[in-house]
């Protein structure tokens, strides 16, 4: 059989083992062909291979819930699943989501982007379960970065007392989430993975033997964490191995008791580059070459991704003071700070997957009269809202963020467009937000931050390119706009890179527009709003409407009674799905060169 005519699990049942190893080599095969081309993430599904097609061996969707945490492991799921033939659209817009879609396939029973959520569905599920639904095993695959979340805990702590719900967990331990894991849960798996005398050792012992089997785990286990809150635990066992997979899973199929199968993986396998990999460079990949692994779009001579020039900032800045202490939740590679932890490693913090816990030990910092600076994607920063609101903003603590992959990021989707951090941060006290132009503008607003602010501020960049121009600070007055091209009849306004991208077209053009770079978003700038009474304002912003600096602007003019025409150029009330950047700002109206014709 073809990998692209596969088109339900069903036919693994009729497989030898030896005719699932060699259709998991093909699906590798198939996997490093593809996603060399298309882009997407790429160690975590070649290290889940085998263990998804014993999960698809053993269970039978949809009956039976397979629910991956994250959607971004279940790449095989797809393949076995019938969308093979879908993967040259991968990501692209229309085409094949890199997560898991409802709207895909009855077999996603769980949607998720977002880390930990896996083991708090699994509850959803066997409670719906208990009061009658329809719905047999229930299984949550959930990585060894994702279950130290304080989600996958909390859910740990809830299922360890429903002992009338059984549940299998699948820990899926692979020594990283993106990046080398951190904390203390992470040695306990260290500890653990040197303990395998433990398997010899269970499988001589037998049966009659519980106890003595049962001191046995506790000790090479050190009195393991999943057991302590009432889980049966096995492992760790090879999770390249789909015979031992299938005889644990089987068994665990079988048990009336909730059980946890501890599997070790290695990530990016049968990718030698992506298996080297400890930095989390190949956990999510732009387009490669397969014989040299170098990405076949570089970045342009004299540009650099908004991550790695702000992060450069940050560094030189941090240089000259050691009270800046920067904090990362999982992120130090995407975030552009490899450099920053080799060069200053006693001013980094990657606190793991823990978005509440970096913002909380921030405002602590801060209250200490450190400079806590915390980089997080936009996406990511929507999981920390109620620390924001009530340990930074409502104690108006000195913490600045710096908001990586704010806007329209494209091929990631739904879960991961940075469209809505103004939303849910500009209605709180005392913060302030910002969105340079360039990096010049960066540097000055970081620096205004970090040195002239006593209070919340963030600092939002987009995923793109820019062009590395930093020059020596300038001043720059709190809640200031700048005037781009002299104000006219009719005006621009907006913030970030689209400001130079308006600035280029308006004057080759030659069209008679003004243009206002609206780096402060919170506070407004009222001197300039006021110095464009009467005229029509165009406000452009890659964020949805509800909550923007366009209505922002809009209630200010009411209510200081500056008579303004605003036309509005912003994302509606919806979750934007994946595809090509440009593909999507043509589809909500948002494409530059189609909006300056109508003027």
């Amino acid at each position: 059989m073809k990998i692209t005519d596969i088109q339900s699990p069903a036919f693994l049942k009729n497989l030898t083992y030896k005719e699932l190893k060699e259709l998991a080599e093909a699906i590798r095969l198939f996997l490093i062909e593809n996603v060399s081309k298309t882009g997407g993430h790429f160690s975590s599904n070649l290290g889940t291979v085998e263990l998804t097609i014993a999960l698809h061996y053993v269970f039978n969707q949809p009956n039976d819930k397979l629910i991956f945490d994250v959607g971004h492991q279940a790449y095989t799921h797809k393949i076995l699943t019938g969308r093979a033939k879908d993967f040259p659209t991968l990501r692209k817009k229309g085409g094949l989501s890199g997560f898991l879609k409802y709207s895909e396939s009855p077999y996603d029973v769980w949607e998720g982007g977002h880390s930990s959520t896996a083991i708090s569905a699994a509850s959803g599920f066997l409670e719906a379960k208990a009061k009658g639904a329809a719905i047999g095993e229930v299984v949550a695959i959930i990585g060894d970065g994702s279950i130290q979340n304080g989600l996958a805990f909390s859910a740990l702590n809830y299922l360890g007392t429903k002992k009338d719900q059984k549940v299998i967990l699948v820990l899926n331990d692979n020594d990283m989430s993106i990046s080398r894991n951190v904390g203390s849960l992470s040695k306990i798996f260290d500890r653990v993975r040197l303990r395998k005398p433990y398997q010899i050792i269970r499988k001589l012992t037998p049966k009659i033997f519980t106890n003595l089997k049962r001191a046995i785990s506790t000790y090479f286990h050190g009195g393991n964490f999943f057991s302590a809150i009432g889980f049966r635990y096995f492992g760790p066992i090879d999770g390249h191995d789909i015979k031992t997979l299938v005889r644990f899973l089987t068994y665990a199929k079988n048990s009336d008791q909730s059980i946890i199968i501890h599997v070790n993986t290695q990530k990016g396998k049968g990718y030698e580059p992506a298996e080297q990999d400890k930095l989390g460079s190949w956990h999510g990949t732009a387009p490669f070459d397969i014989r040299s692994g170098k990405l076949l779009q570089t970045v342009p001579e004299g540009k650099i991704s908004w991550s790695k020039g702000i992060s450069g900032i940050l560094l030189e800045e941090a240089k000259k003071n050691p009270e800046i202490m920067v904090l990362c939740p999982a992120m130090i590679h995407g975030s552009g700070l490899d450099q920053f932890r080799k060069e200053l490693p006693e001013q980094i913090i990657d606190v793991g997957i823990a978005e509440e816990h970096a913002v909380v030990m921030a405002s602590a910092m801060a209250r200490a009269d450190k400079k806590p600076v915390v980089c997080v994607y936009s996406t990511f920063l929507q999981r920390a809202y109620d620390q924001i609101s009530h340990d930074v903003a409502r104690t108006n603590s000195h913490v600045v963020f710096l908001v990586d992959r704010a806007g329209i990021v494209g091929g990631d989707g739904s879960t991961h467009q940075g469209i809505f951090d103004i939303a849910f941060l500009a209605h709180l006290p005392n913060l302030v937000i910002t969105m340079p132009k360039d990096l010049n503008e960066a540097s000055d607003l970081l620096n205004y931050a970090l040195y002239k602010h006593n209070g919340p501020f963030v600092l939002r960049y987009p995923r793109e390119t820019t062009e590395i121009v930093v020059s020596k600070f300038s001043d720059i007055s709190f809640g200031s706009w700048e005037v781009v091209l002299p104000l006219d009849a009719v005006n621009v306004v907006t913030y970030g890179p689209a400001v130079e991208e308006f600035r280029k077209l308006i004057t080759e053009t030659g069209k008679k527009l003004g243009l206002v770079n609206a780096r402060f978003i919170k506070p407004l700038d009222l001197k300039t709003l006021n110095k464009l009474a009467g005229s029509k304002v165009i406000v452009y912003e890659e964020v949805v409407k509800q909550g923007s600096l366009g209505m922002m602007m809009l209630a200010l003019a009411q209510d200081a009674k500056i008579p303004l025409d605003f036309d509005f150029y912003a994302l509606p009330d919806i979750y934007v799905e994946h595809g090509e950047t440009t593909k999507i700002k043509q589809e909500f109206g948002l494409d530059i060169k189609d909006i300056l014709s109508k003027y």
